[in-house]
């Protein structure tokens, strides 16, 4: 019995020392000493027991049960922690399951940018988001890129179809293609008309600042979306509204330019095989990604609304590709995150702007956890540090890179609520509860990017009272 004991705490210590080293490199001060801490007590109790062998004190029969219990539990615990416990069968249905009464349709219009772009939320939030787009030399340049990318959403379909290939092998090709083009997650399903938008803002006809809105009513018939994710960059996002050089709205405009080039990109390549396809990205879509996404099996919908992926958690940027070639369909996936997300709250609690709810709540007729899109879009616009926040993604526990010991703790998460309470305990433990942050003042005069200065003012002279 000491011997398969030792060797069962040596395991638990030998992976809390790589917890600990993985931290330090990943600049996670404090989880990385906790993780020393920890380490340090197991190695002390090994050390403790094998003096206690040595010296004759563990072959009584008191000795013995005691270590035929302290070896149980610890068997108990690591088998619960990687059997498939506490599954959510509704998951796996995807948006299907989180159906809740009659479906509404949603305009575009009323999404937070477009109502921003026509100055919705007053003169002073239109003036500071572009004064903001500065902070980060990057900032205007890739939304700029994005915005340039709109145009390339549709083209021209080669009259002569590529024949001789089955759905199987057609649907392997594309994620290949789409693996190749830098996708780091690729899923196809069905196009839902809940999740197409009723009417598609334009960018062209809707006065800057000024409004009025204009919207075209969207005709999108195209049965299949292949669903596109792009990583964000962990040590960039993790840094933003604690570190003075705020490169998270760079990181997530550069993931956002990427992951629209290989939607465009993926288009094309469809379209030269005959078949129609249109790319949809962030300044040019017409479906909503997110629950296109959770029933393509990349991930579920967590408690920020954004996805959250098996694989990297929220840190992901989506696009897609819609078309009529004939693709099979991937299934959704059951991956934990509603049982988690119920009970971790990491990310309600943290929003400086109480954007997040605390219950989920049916809206246009499917039950999910609501994010107030005006407060969220009126904090990132409120100080010269804050925009484009991502305080719900730093904190959620899911946000780490996907080195070895995160792998294996992700692993179990993904399939056991034991490893899920686990997790959010050492989460706290290691990385605290609240991340502490101070906003900085706007500046009183910004000037814009050359970039973005150029496309505000295109054809919009008599819009005034921008910064210059």
């Amino acid at each position: 019995m000491f011997y398969f004991l030792f060797a069962l705490i040596s395991i638990y210590a030998v992976f809390t020392l790589g917890f600990a080293f993985t931290s330090f490199r990943e600049s996670c001060i404090r989880a990385g000493w906790t993780g020393m801490v920890l380490f340090l007590l197991l190695a002390l109790v090994l050390g403790i027991y094998s003096w206690a062998k040595v010296a004759g004190h563990l072959s009584g029969p008191i000795a013995l049960s005691f270590q035929v219990i302290i070896g149980a539990a610890l068997v108990l615990f690591t088998a619960l922690i990687f059997l498939p416990l506490g599954r959510n069968p509704q998951a796996l249905k995807g948006t299907e399951g989180m159906a809740r009464g009659k479906a509404e349709k949603f305009n575009q219009k009323d999404t937070a940018f477009s109502i921003a772009h026509v100055g919705g939320y007053g003169p002073e939030a239109a003036r500071n988001r572009w004064a903001l787009q500065s902070q980060d030399p990057f900032g205007g340049l890739f939304w700029t890129l994005v915005m340039g990318l709109r145009y390339q959403v549709d083209g021209k379909v080669k009259p002569n179809q590529q024949q001789g290939y089955s759905p199987e092998e057609i649907t392997k090709r594309i994620k290949e293609k789409a693996k190749y083009l830098g996708a780091d997650l690729v899923g196809v399903t069905l196009r839902k008309d809940d999740f197409t938008y009723s009417e598609a803002f334009s960018y062209e006809e809707s006065k800057l600042e000024v409004g009025p809105a204009v919207t075209n009513p969207v005709d999108l018939e195209h049965k299949y979306v292949v669903v596109l994710g792009k990583e964000m960059n962990y040590s960039v996002i993790r840094a933003a509204l604690n570190e003075k050089d705020n490169a998270s709205l760079g990181e997530i405009g550069k993931s956002y330019n990427e992951v629209a080039q290989i939607a465009c990109a993926l288009a094309g390549y469809i379209r030269q095989m005959g078949h129609p396809a249109r790319a949809h990205h962030l300044r040019n879509d017409q479906i909503m990604h997110v629950p296109h996404a959770v029933d393509a099996g990349l991930g579920e919908q967590g408690r920020f609304s954004y996805l959250l992926s098996a694989r990297y958690g929220p840190r992901v940027r989506l696009a897609a590709v819609t078309t009529d070639l004939g693709l099979l369909e991937d299934k959704p996936v059951d991956i934990g995150v509603q049982d988690f997300c119920e009970n971790c709250r990491l990310c309600e609690t943290n929003c400086p702007c109480d954007a997040l709810a605390a219950d989920k709540k049916g809206i246009r007729g499917y039950e999910r956890w609501h994010q107030d899109q005006d407060r969220c879009f009126n904090f990132w616009v409120s100080g010269a540090n804050t925009f484009a926040c991502t305080l719900c993604i730093n904190i959620c526990p899911w946000n780490k890179p996907r080195s070895f010991v995160h792998k294996v703790s992700f692993f179990a998460v993904t399939r056991s609520v034991v490893a899920r309470r686990a997790l959010y305990w050492i989460s706290i433990l290691c990385y605290g509860k609240k991340i502490r942050w101070q906003r900085r003042p706007l500046p009183r005069e910004v000037a814009l990017p050359p970039e973005t200065a150029s496309w505000a003012k295109k054809d919009q002279p008599e819009i005034a009272g921008r910064p210059t």
